[in-house]
């Protein structure tokens, strides 16, 4: 299979006015890591590194996120943000509807979103995103955000590893050609997001992402370290938080955390 995964590739799809400086790597320790580095070292906004394989890829919580080779791509994007920290939560939302958007142009599917990062296809997350910040030494301002997004493309000979197959899936079946795919997903989702990104202060993303959650409505388990309480989501707010209802009728509002999906067919933290 022909592999067109390159910088070239990818710009020629790419429709931003914002300058880009992309860079695919076969194999990377974690394009976050590299970004970060990057970063601190000047690079500018519009800086992204892309790999087929990461050996040390990281999600959120401290948690791995799985990166074999040839059947998914993995991709970070430096922003240098004049934003409100508080509002840093939305560069992740605005890469889920883009990543949820940019699926669906390259593949016949609905793709949903499990608040906050994660994107679904058949009950199966196919994709996450990690987005880390550094504030300025001299004030509470952004320096730098990283948007890492990962994709599976395809289910990996021999299947996912044994703690996460029940609930990870990809966006093509093993028998689907993909030559095509990998640099028009990716310039794809920048497309969508730098689109965003230069609307945030609208939240042009909002609508989107709160119609394409599939949280609302559903029992759900709020994991806390004491141990997980039950809760209804009810609701997302503009500042995209979650509202849910607990057991005792208390009104809840969560800006951050992790929840899982109370039903048989979807159990993903």
């Amino acid at each position: 299979m022909i592999n067109n995964l390159s910088p070239e590739n990818i710009m020629h799809y790419v429709k931003t006015n914002i300058p880009l400086d992309i860079t695919v790597h076969k194999s990377v320790t974690s394009t976050n890591t590299l970004l970060k580095e990057a970063a601190q070292s000047g690079a500018k906004e519009g800086t992204v590194i892309v790999a087929e394989n990461q050996t040390m890829g990281r999600g959120r919580l401290g948690r791995s996120f799985h990166s074999p080779a040839d059947t998914g791509i993995y991709f970070s994007i430096l922003l240098r943000p004049k934003i409100d920290p508080n509002d840093s939560l939305f560069l992740t939302t605005s890469a889920a509807v883009a990543t949820a958007k940019a699926i669906e142009d390259v593949k016949d599917c609905t793709a949903l979103i499990k608040w906050v990062n994660d994107i679904y296809i058949d009950n199966k997350k196919v994709c996450g995103i990690l987005t880390e910040g550094a504030f300025k030494a001299e004030s509470s301002e952004l320096d730098y955000a990283i948007v890492g997004i990962g994709i599976n493309l395809k289910t990996p000979d021999g299947d996912f590893p044994d703690d996460i197959k029940n609930k990870a899936g990809a966006v093509f079946s093993k028998d689907e050609d993909i030559t095509d795919v990998k640099s028009k997903l990716i310039a794809y989702v920048l497309n969508y997001f730098f689109y965003y990104y230069e609307n945030l202060s609208s939240k042009a993303f909002f609508k989107e992402y709160k119609e394409r959650s599939f949280l609302l409505g559903q029992e759900i388990s709020i994991l806390d370290s004491k141990g997980p309480i039950p809760a209804t989501a009810i609701d997302l707010d503009e500042n995209c938080h979650l509202i849910v209802k607990l057991s005792d009728g208390t009104i809840k509002e969560l800006s951050s955390g992790e929840v899982s999906v109370i039903m048989n067919s979807v159990l993903q933290p």
